[in-house]
C-alpha cells in the first residue's frame, strides 16, 4: 500500500512539475512572438526607405503617404494638367469658360484672357525631375510660356488646338509655369512628357504595399534601380521569337507587302514597304510571361521613329534592311504595341524578342546574394544594411 501511494504521489508531482514548466515557457515566449511582426518590413515601407536613400524626397508632399513614394519610383512620366485646376485664382485676370466657343476642350472648362495681354501662373507638382516636352492646348498667336529656365513661343490661331512648345528642364517638387496670353487668348490644358527612358523601380510583378518584403522582391527592385537588367546574359534563354510586320500588323493604305531581295536580306518571307508619303504601322506583340526581354526590330529608311511602351526613339537608318535595338526591357504578360513611323519608301521586316533569365534567384545572383532564399522575408536591420551597401555601388541619376 505504501509503495502504491508513493508511486501515485511521484506521478502527481511529475505532472505538476511538467505543467509548471510548460506555463513558464509559454509566459516567457509570448514577448518574442509579439516582437516578430514589428521587425517585418512591408513593400510600402521599403519604397519609402528607397526614396530616402536615393535622395529623391524633393518629389514628395509635406506629409507623404505610401502612394506618394510609389509615384516617385514609378515609370509614369507623363503629367497632364487642366488649366482651370492649377492657375492662380486670386491674382490671374482670366475667366473660366465652360462652353466650346473656340472648339472642344477637356476637363471642366478653359481659361479665357482679356482684351489686353495677360499673364497666367500655374502651380504644379512633379514627383520626379528631368527633361520634359511641354505640349499645350491653347488659342491665339504669340503665346510665351516660361518653364524652367526657358521661354517658348507658341501659336495656334483662333481655335483651341494642341501644339508642342519645346523641351524644358524641371526639378522635382512644386513648379511654377507661366504663360503670357495675347489679347483674347485662351488655354485649356498642358502636358509634360518625360524625354528619355525612365523605367519603373519596382518588383517584377509590381508593388504590393502591405505585403512583407522578401529577398526576391528586394533584388528585383534594386536591379531596376541600378539598371542591372541590361547585363543579364542571354545564355540559357529560350530561342528568340520572330514576329513579322506582314503577318502581325494591320497595314495602312500607305504601305504594301513585298518580297523584294535587293534592299537587304529579310527575315520574314514577306516584308512591308511604305509609299512615297511614309507610313505609320502598329505591331501587336504578345508576351506570354512577365519577365525581362531583349527587343530589336529590322527596318529600312533614312530616319526611323519607334515608340514601345512609352519609350520613344528616333533612329538614323540605312538604305537597306538592318537590325536596330529597342533595348532590354521588363515586359508584363499581355499585348504590347510597337509603333513604327517609316519615312518615304521605308520598310519594316520583323521584330525579334529574346527572353532573358529573370527568376528571383537570377536577380539575387546579379546582386551577389545567391545564398539568400527568394521567398524569405527581410528584417529591418538586414534591409538598412543591404540597401546602403547596394546603393553605394552606384546612385543612378534619374
Amino acid at each position: 500500500m505504501i509503495a502504491s501511494w508513493l508511486a501515485v504521489s511521484l506521478k502527481s508531482f511529475c505532472m505538476a512539475a511538467l505543467l509548471a514548466v510548460v506555463m513558464v515557457l509559454a509566459t516567457h515566449s509570448e514577448p518574442l512572438a509579439q516582437a516578430t511582426p514589428s521587425d517585418i518590413v512591408t513593400q510600402g515601407e521599403f519604397a519609402a526607405y528607397l526614396v530616402r536613400e536615393l535622395g529623391w524626397q524633393a518629389g514628395l508632399p509635406a506629409e507623404p503617404k505610401t502612394a506618394d513614394y510609389l509615384a516617385v519610383l514609378s515609370g509614369k512620366r507623363t503629367f497632364r494638367f487642366e488649366a482651370e485646376d492649377v492657375f492662380n485664382t486670386q491674382g490671374d485676370s482670366v475667366t473660366v469658360r465652360n462652353y466650346p466657343l473656340h472648339g472642344p476642350f477637356s476637363g471642366t472648362g478653359w481659361l479665357s484672357g482679356t482684351a489686353m495681354p495677360t499673364t497666367v501662373r500655374f502651380s504644379v507638382f512633379l514627383p520626379r525631375g528631368g527633361e520634359y516636352l511641354l505640349k499645350v492646348v491653347l488659342r491665339g498667336d504669340g503665346q510665351r510660356w516660361l518653364a524652367g529656365d526657358r521661354e517658348l513661343t507658341v501659336k495656334t490661331g483662333g481655335s483651341l488646338r494642341e501644339a508642342e512648345a519645346g523641351t524644358v528642364l524641371l526639378n522635382a517638387g512644386v513648379q511654377e509655369i507661366l504663360v503670357q496670353l495675347p489679347p483674347e487668348g485662351g488655354v485649356d490644358a498642358f502636358t509634360l512628357h518625360a524625354v528619355g527612358d525612365h523605367p519603373a523601380i519596382e518588383p517584377l510583378e509590381g508593388w504590393r504595399p502591405d505585403a512583407p518584403l522578401s529577398w526576391g522582391d528586394y533584388a528585383e527592385t534594386i536591379a531596376a534601380a541600378l539598371d542591372l537588367e541590361k547585363g543579364f546574359s542571354a545564355s540559357g534563354a529560350s530561342r528568340p521569337r520572330i514576329v513579322s510586320f506582314h503577318n502581325g500588323a494591320t497595314l495602312p493604305s500607305t504601305a504594301v507587302a513585298t518580297t523584294a531581295d535587293y534592299l537587304g536580306a529579310h527575315v520574314a518571307p514577306t516584308w512591308v514597304r511604305a509609299g512615297s508619303g511614309g507610313a505609320l504601322i502598329d505591331l501587336p506583340l504578345d508576351i506570354p510571361v512577365t519577365g525581362v526581354y531583349a527587343v530589336r526590330v529590322r527596318l529600312l529608311g533614312e530616319t526611323l521613329i519607334t515608340d514601345f511602351n512609352g519609350k520613344h526613339m528616333q533612329l538614323k537608318g540605312k538604305p537597306y534592311l538592318d537590325w536596330y535595338d529597342i533595348g532590354v526591357l521588363r515586359l508584363q504578360k499581355g499585348t504590347h504595341i510597337l509603333k513604327v513611323q517609316l519615312p518615304s519608301l521605308g520598310g519594316a521586316d520583323a521584330v525579334e524578342i529574346s527572353s532573358r533569365p529573370s527568376s528571383p534567384a537570377d536577380y539575387l545572383s546579379a546582386l551577389g546574394l545567391g545564398n539568400m532564399k527568394p521567398k524569405a522575408t527581410i528584417s529591418r536591420a538586414e534591409l538598412e544594411a543591404q540597401l546602403r551597401k547596394d546603393l553605394s555601388r552606384i546612385r543612378p541619376s534619374r
